[in-house]
């Protein structure tokens, strides 16, 4: 079920150094006629996934109620929604040729990884088990899908959370890591030799951390005491975007993996920044950036920004 809707291109208040506001739905709902935000409905829009091709970016969404995958293109104002099924959809992530999605949904009743044509036809559950598999990531190539999972935990063995990788199809299914601490939310680098992830350590610390592709010789990188997470490779390789809660709120850094200079790219203080996605380009990052309404209802809302990022 689609639905087509000109997009409105909000004021840009708050951080200094974000470009445009790609989207900024906290009002909208596909159906109705108006796009202003409405601060009391407060929806989420997050994890944003740019398209290979640069002119649409992905993201989740529970502007018309339920989390669903929608598709926004700022060249042409338009905006498409992919999924309408029950239960989250989210984390979508593009195949190397634009051609396919893969995303989570929970409508078995657990997080499972699932894909979709571009236009939100052929839905097909990859994950097939009682396990919970979470934030896809495709190989440079298109042929494999890394992913997260609880898959021992679930199968009543030694594990918790570990990366994964399988065939675009859901088969030959590989386990990368078998740590005490949980892994989530993995990207490939761009020539598939590294993996970065992020890292929950027993005593609650987040950290990033930098693996060879089957696992072996983890290092954090840029550790601190406290939230670091949501890695993802620029598309040189050289670079890591990720966000840290290293100056207070969550902002989005930039490292060079090679040499370790570090550089805070938002500077709001007052909201929460995260879950980074490079352009195709490698100049810009389109992320979430989140306000907190504590001890309310709906007590979050997020809105999708880009920031330019500067040459290295």
């Amino acid at each position: 079920m689609s639905h087509n809707r000109a997009v409105k291109h909000l004021a840009l208040s708050g951080t200094a150094l974000a470009l445009a506001v790609v989207v900024a739905l906290a009002g909208f709902r596909p159906g109705s006629e108006s796009a202003e935000p409405e601060l009391l409905t407060r929806v989420t829009n997050a994890y944003p996934a740019y398209a290979p091709d640069g002119n649409r970016i992905a993201y989740m969404s529970n502007a018309d109620g339920d989390f669903d995958i929608y598709v926004v293109s700022p060249a042409q104002a338009s905006l498409v929604k992919l999924t309408d099924a029950p239960g989250r959809d989210g984390t979508p992530a593009w195949s190397p040729d634009g051609r396919r999605i893969a995303f989570q949904s929970f409508r078995d009743g657990r997080s499972q990884i699932y894909v979709m044509n571009a236009d939100g036809t052929a839905q097909r559950n990859l994950s097939n088990g009682p396990w919970s598999d979470e934030h896809p990531f495709w190989s440079a190539d298109g042929r494999r899908i890394l992913f997260a999972s609880n898959r021992p935990e679930a199968l009543g063995e030694a594990g918790n959370i570990d990366l994964y990788e399988m065939r675009a199809d859901g088969s030959g299914v590989r386990r990368i890591t078998a740590t005490p601490e949980v892994e989530t939310y993995p990207s490939w680098s761009p020539e598939g030799s590294r993996i970065a992830c992020r890292r929950i350590l027993r005593d609650g610390n987040w950290e990033v951390v930098v693996m060879d592709a089957n696992g072996a010789n983890a290092r954090v990188i840029a550790p601190h005491p406290g939230v670091d997470g949501w890695p993802v490779w620029s598309p040189d390789g050289m670079r890591l975007a990720f966000a840290s809660e290293r100056a207070g709120s969550s902002d989005l850094y930039v490292i060079d993996v090679g040499s370790g200079a570090l550089k805070r790219v938002t500077l709001d203080d007052a909201l929460d920044e995260r879950q980074p996605a490079w352009s195709p380009d490698g100049r810009s990052l389109a992320y979430s950036q989140y306000r907190w309404f504590r001890n309310q209802p709906f007590d979050e809302a997020a809105e999708i920004y880009v920031v330019k990022i500067e040459e290295p």
